[in-house]
């Protein structure tokens, strides 16, 4: 679609640009302001008719002027819908990064949540073990006492 987009719009450009180029030689006459709206003076190039000031300036020329500021009102028009879609692609790009770093937060909180369990574990089974000897010393003890108490 897009390559049909393309060839249809090269092909409208070469046709102006073939207009104008047969219309060189022709003249045209721009209206521009109401001659009451600046001095009844004949400016740079102006000329004064009944209630107008006009210019006259080839066709091609004016073709031309048409197809470039066609051109630029385009590009503007489209550079304007492209800054705000990549504004919006920017927003959802950091929303998934806030997202994807509160992810690989939690992942890390469980790692070091099973690494103090882990810890915790080993702690309580050193101290099991240890109260193990205890009680088993406390017998040898209560036994030794028992021996001289019986002598």
């Amino acid at each position: 679609m897009k390559r049909i987009f393309l060839i249809i719009s090269i092909l409208l450009l070469l046709g102006i640009l073939y207009i104008a180029f047969m219309n060189t030689s022709n003249p045209v006459n721009i209206n521009v302001l109401y001659s009451n709206l600046l001095d009844a003076q004949t400016k740079a190039g102006w000329s004064e008719q009944g209630a107008y000031f006009y210019k006259t300036i080839n066709l091609s020329a004016y073709t031309i002027l048409v197809l470039l500021s066609g051109i630029f009102v385009g590009a503007g028009i489209v550079y304007m819908f492209l800054s705000a879609q990549n504004e919006k692609v920017k927003a959802y790009q950091r929303e998934l990064e806030k997202t994807s770093i509160s992810g690989m937060n939690n992942a890390s909180r469980v790692e070091v949540l099973e690494a103090k369990i882990k810890t915790l574990e080993k702690a309580f089974n050193t101290v099991a073990d240890e109260r193990t000897q205890l009680e088993v010393q406390i017998k040898n003890l209560n036994a030794e006492i028992d021996n001289l108490n019986k002598e």
